[in-house]
């Protein structure tokens, strides 16, 4: 039976609808995050284990309670590489930012908008606007600088991103901090993909 284009247009709204619930159910089951990663080393690398304060930028200040709140989900992370938290008496002094962007699907194309599409029964339909509309992805980034308080010395960078399709930043966060950290006390410079599994109960353990 030939498909106007009203049934067609309902149809793919259903099957948009499915994906977006298919999507949304992944929140509650474990996922693999792939991050790509890179890191640098001072020329006197990082002791390991090894203690260390936060310091914050100026511009982190103006934002001290989401500053505070990426400080303590990393705080864990931290210790399980080795890096203790002592603010009395640190070797090391702690640059910490993360930013979490909305952006466009990188595999969507908007050349799509102008095609035409055909109905069996021959006549020439063009996508309505709500066909039109795709759901942002998100860029998820951390970078981490550390520095040797008694020379000023960096002694370790790294830096690492994760484009998707997840919002929950509170479960995604961790991973790309995970992510960051998966190198030290070594560095490779070279841009490598590192995954990790996370879980709904889960997400912030080391």
């Amino acid at each position: 039976m030939p498909l106007s284009g009203l049934h067609f247009n309902a149809l793919l709204r259903c099957a948009i609808g499915l994906a977006a619930l298919l999507a949304l159910g992944g929140c509650a089951t474990t996922r693999i995050i792939d991050s790509e990663v890179r890191s640098f080393a001072g020329s006197v690398g990082p002791n390991n284990p090894a203690s260390y304060r936060f310091e914050r930028l100026p511009s982190q200040d103006l934002r001290a309670k989401a500053q505070e709140q990426l400080e303590t989900m990393a705080q864990p992370l931290l210790e399980s590489v080795g890096l203790r938290k002592a603010d009395a008496t640190p070797q090391y002094a702690l640059q910490m930012k993360a930013t979490v962007e909305a952006i466009q699907n990188p595999s969507y194309s908007t050349s799509w908008r102008r095609q035409r599409w055909m109905d069996r029964d021959g006549l020439i339909r063009f996508p309505s606007m709500g066909l039109m509309l795709e759901p942002p992805w998100h860029r998820y980034s951390v970078s981490l600088l550390l520095r040797d308080i008694a020379t000023s010395q960096t002694v370790f960078e790294s830096t690492a991103q994760h484009v998707g399709p997840w919002s929950d930043s509170q479960q995604l966060l961790p991973a790309v901090i995970r992510a960051a950290l998966s190198d030290y006390p070594r560095a490779q410079p070279q841009p490598h993909t590192v995954f990790i599994e996370i879980s709904p109960t889960a997400a912030t353990s080391p």
